[in-house]
């Protein structure tokens, strides 16, 4: 018994030693506090990271975690916003290779929560391509993830959406009503989306019209858009107008229209009797 406990003191005296030595592997002469002379491995999960369209918040990477996850399950464009690091980290590296055709979004987040991720220029970072990855560590002082590295193709596609009215319409009562057949649905892989919309047409008795652009159903804030008048004809134009959305996020765009006048005033928009009317949106994503 006695020697047991002689034993044990010991054992306890040289794990505090190398506790504050440095350590080599492969090599006898350490020069740092972990010196080693051959490769690295930082081991990949058998099971893939299973990820949801749109935007995953709180990833966990599972009981064990590992460095490195193959990430499957999105059918499209999707976002990556926060993650579970190991309780007490500091300085966990993780890697995820996106193995899907979809885009993938690293979501820059600077709130206060401890599981989010801070990207470069704090934006978010876009990559786009099959087997595109990112590696992220954990930094305890900062209480978030940051991007260590990444790589993704260079060609940055850009998409465009459009929407053109081509039925006859008009508009007498003095309230907001759908603007037909300008609707989009998309999910955007930009986090900085671009609006166009135009519209052509008569008026009748000095009318006068104004326009507005409705997201998932709410008029975005403070934007109104006013035609100009001449002779008997308006025109109302929103060129290149930017929008900060989600990336991974189904969206969708609605327009409507005003008459502004007396009570008799009407407003027309006829594209298909009169081709100098038109009504279009068009996204560039």
């Amino acid at each position: 018994m006695k020697n047991r406990i002689v034993l044990t003191v010991i054992s306890a005296f040289f794990i505090s030693v190398s506790a504050f030595s440095q350590v080599g592997i492969n090599n006898t002469n350490p020069t740092t506090t972990l010196d080693v002379k051959g490769g690295i491995s930082l081991r990949e999960s058998v099971a893939p990271l299973k990820i949801n369209d749109g935007v995953s918040e709180n990833i966990d990477l599972g009981e064990v975690p590992y460095s490195q996850y193959l990430i499957e399950g999105p059918t499209g464009a999707f976002s990556i916003k926060s993650i579970k690091p190991i309780s007490g980290a500091d300085g966990q590296i993780v890697r995820l290779i996106n193995s899907t055709a979809y885009d993938m979004t690293i979501v820059n987040d600077k709130t206060a929560n401890p599981l989010r991720i801070l990207c470069p220029n704090e934006s978010n970072l876009n990559l786009k391509g099959k087997n595109s990855s990112v590696t992220l560590q954990y930094s305890k002082s900062l209480s978030k993830w940051t991007v260590l590295g990444y790589a993704a193709t260079e060609k940055q596609v850009t998409r465009k959406f459009d929407a053109i009215g081509k039925s006859n319409i008009h508009r007498q009562n003095s309230s907001w009503d759908t603007f037909d057949e300008l609707d989009i649905e998309f999910t955007p892989t930009n986090s900085t989306i671009y609006l166009n919309f135009n519209a052509a047409g008569r008026r009748y008795l000095l009318a006068s019209a104004k326009f507005r652009i409705l997201v998932n159903g709410s008029p975005i804030p403070g934007l109104e858009i006013r035609a100009s008048n001449s002779s008997e004809f308006y025109n109302a134009s929103l060129p290149m107008y930017p929008l900060e959305v989600t990336p991974g996020e189904k969206i969708k765009f609605s327009v409507q229209w005003f008459r502004e006048g007396s009570a008799l005033s009407v407003i027309y928009n006829h594209p298909s009797s009169d081709p100098s009317h038109n009504r279009y949106l068009t996204i560039i994503d």
